[in-house]
């Protein structure tokens, strides 16, 4: 009888993706209620929160449907999966750096509770890339 070798997932990875994606389309569906005039939470649409992962509303749905997708299928361990989510996690890397980087100026408040996501995605981004790469084996 031979045993068929189970595959193990990175749950952690998966989930955090999912939520990234999930904040991501969160953030798009309300920089699209600010440009509609359409009554939005106040908390929820001034230029620091609708700015909170960079660019706009347009590229932050597809990146977190994309990231939702990826995160999805890491659960079922598919190898379109890998490649969605290594494009996934670089572009958030990357926006995050960009963004910490403008901070050296002194616009960063420590105060302001979405510039901590920004820290967050960014540290998922990097190490999550990283994982994968390190990883991509369990995905042949």
């Amino acid at each position: 009888m031979s045993e068929k070798k189970k595959k193990d997932s990175n749950e952690l990875l998966n989930f955090l993706m999912i939520i990234i994606g999930l904040l991501f389309i969160f953030k798009a569906v309300m920089e699209f209620l600010a440009w509609a005039d359409i009554y939005a939470p106040p908390w929820a649409i001034n230029d620091e929160v609708l700015s909170i992962f960079g660019g706009q509303a347009t590229i932050s749905i597809l990146l977190g449907f994309w990231c939702l997708i990826a995160g999805i299928g890491l659960f079922r361990e598919e190898e379109y999966a890998l490649g969605m989510g290594l494009v996934v996690l670089s572009i958030m890397a990357a926006s995050g750096i960009m963004t910490m980087i403008s901070w050296v100026g002194g616009s960063f408040k420590a105060a302001y509770w979405p510039n901590y996501l920004i820290i967050i995605a960014t540290i998922i981004g990097v190490i999550g890339f990283f994982w994968l790469l390190l990883t991509y084996k369990r995905y042949d």
